[in-house]
């Protein structure tokens, strides 16, 4: 009786430590997990269906194939390694997982990042040279692979100090023994590195979107069809004006948006801690949703991308569509072919030549020719 009174005393006393240390009530909890579990399914259902669509499909710019692959990829990797984990240790104030799992997350959280960022930049490098210099040879068709190659180097290059400075601190509450996965720096080592990732992976990418794609808008704006006017055709070139001008503004606001709010944050952690750090339960409060509202609209990101630059797209449309139906087509032929298993060999083979016929007509009604992206643009 009395050893299960005291594992009862022992179990509520965990109970404790654990509420205690947990940043948010049940309720918020459960309202967190939902919402990035959501994010994270979205970005890995959106990237993974980028993917597949680029390397199967026929109509997508195949200048930009490698490259949007290559971002598919690297927001995958934030799904994986960023979303999942970052949330956990601050909901629950500490690390749930294996201790040595926790420089490898940071790790590859890091990698994610400067590879998605600076893919978006070469992206935007990419596009300038289409549309200012569409009659020389563009470096980034060329050396394509070895863009992606320096980029995917660099970022594990610049994510490697995480091995070293990335660890999981043992910590200890009324003789219990947790973790807490997080950086170790000497104060000025900190501010330096947080200063230096704020300036490469958002204040670099910042202004060489920003010129790119102000300088791809005004050409555009500017550009008039040769020969006597049409008010038509005018019209209508002057509407996809708008629409590529409008996407490419998208761009760069989505990426400011997204991104700026957690780079201010960490700013103010290593810069200016005591005006941000909380003393009261109603300061502590607003740090949590504070720091929660920026965590997930930078992990937004990794969602957003593929519906700007893939699902924003005629062509990807058109090859997703095509690939859909084929596969429908597919499974309609392999019943049909199961209904008729009984029959003769000549009558299976002609039901399933025809069905696979009619696919082949309706692929056929929607195709259209293949254009690079930067014809698109003047031709939607």
């Amino acid at each position: 009786m009395d050893e299960a009174q005291n594992f009862s005393n022992v179990t509520y006393s965990i109970n404790d430590i654990l509420e205690s240390l947990e940043a948010l009530g049940p309720h918020m909890q459960i309202f967190l997990i939902t919402l990035y579990s959501l994010t994270a399914l979205m970005a890995l259902g959106g990237n993974a269906t980028v993917i597949v669509v680029l390397l199967l499909g026929k109509r997508s710019s195949r200048e930009l194939r490698t490259f949007l692959i290559n971002l598919a990829v690297s927001d995958v990797c934030m799904a994986l390694f960023s979303i999942p984990f970052t949330y956990t240790d601050f909901m629950l104030g500490r690390w749930i997982f294996h201790p040595i799992f926790c420089p490898f997350v940071q790790f590859m959280q890091h990698v994610s990042v400067v590879a998605s960022v600076y893919t978006l930049t070469a992206i935007g490098l990419d596009r300038y040279y289409a549309i200012m210099y569409p009659l020389s040879l563009r470096w980034t068709k060329s050396r394509g692979p070895v863009i992606m190659t320096v980029i995917w180097g660099s970022a594990v290059g610049l994510s490697s100090f995480q091995f070293i400075h990335g660890k999981a601190e043992k910590f200890t509450v009324r003789g219990h023994e947790f973790y807490d996965c997080t950086e170790v720096w000497e104060e000025l080592d900190g501010k330096v590195t947080t200063l230096f990732f704020f300036i490469i992976t958002f204040i670099l990418p910042m202004l060489v979107l920003t010129f790119t794609y102000s300088s791809i808008g005004w050409k555009m704006w500017r550009h008039t069809s040769p020969g006597n006017a049409d008010a038509s055709r005018d019209h209508q070139q002057l509407m996809a004006k708008i629409k590529v001008v409008k996407m490419m503004a998208t761009v760069v606001i989505l990426f400011a948006v997204c991104w700026l709010p957690i780079h201010v944050f960490n700013l103010l952690i290593y810069f200016d801690r005591l005006s941000i750090m909380p003393v009261t339960d109603a300061q502590f409060q607003h740090f949590t949703a504070a720091f929660f509202s920026c965590h997930w609209i930078s992990m937004a990101n990794s969602f957003v991308n593929p519906i700007i630059y893939c699902f924003m797209s005629d062509n990807f449309r058109t090859d997703l569509k095509q690939l859909v139906l084929c596969c429908c087509c597919t499974h309609k032929s392999h019943r049909t072919a199961g209904r008729l298993k009984n029959h003769s060999d000549h009558s299976s083979f002609r039901t399933t030549t025809l069905v696979m016929s009619s696919c082949s007509v309706k692929n056929a009604s929607n195709s259209i020719p293949l254009r690079s992206l930067h014809v698109d643009m003047y031709n939607k």
